[in-house]
């Protein structure tokens, strides 16, 4: 199982842009077979927060409802998780929080990686990053 990254959604449902078609073609893909993809909290908690800063807080909070009947066992952000994010923010020093909590779900479940046009996670030991 792989995770998927919020910049995947955002592409996916998006402006025309590089990614747009590649990003769709994922979620068509997980739409048909959810059991090779999911998705974490900290996804959600992103979707919310930049469509609330742009002023589009239905459009977020319908996305977020269509991803959970998508995706309905979604990856919980524990404790476990926490502490695999403290580790991983301690060792990649420029790794954001937001990211660090991706990557921490995708180590602490022994996922497979992650989808994510952010090659940043592709600088993390032990992890697998999958372009769209």
């Amino acid at each position: 199982m792989k995770l998927l990254d919020t910049n995947i959604i955002m592409y996916a449902i998006g402006k025309p842009h590089l990614y747009k078609a590649p990003c769709q073609t994922i979620l068509k893909k997980a739409a048909s077979n959810a059991m090779e993809f999911n998705i974490d909290v900290e996804l959600c908690q992103e979707l919310l927060y930049v469509y609330g800063r742009r002023g589009e807080r239905k459009q977020g909070l319908k996305t977020v409802e269509s991803l959970i009947e998508l995706f309905p066992n979604v990856f919980p952000v524990d404790s476990s998780v926490i502490l695999e994010t403290k580790t991983l923010m301690d060792k990649y020093p420029n790794l954001i929080a937001r990211d660090a909590i991706h990557a921490a779900v995708v180590l602490v479940n022994g996922l497979d990686g992650i989808v994510s046009v952010d090659k940043v996670f592709s600088d993390i030991k032990g992890l697998k990053r999958f372009e769209p």
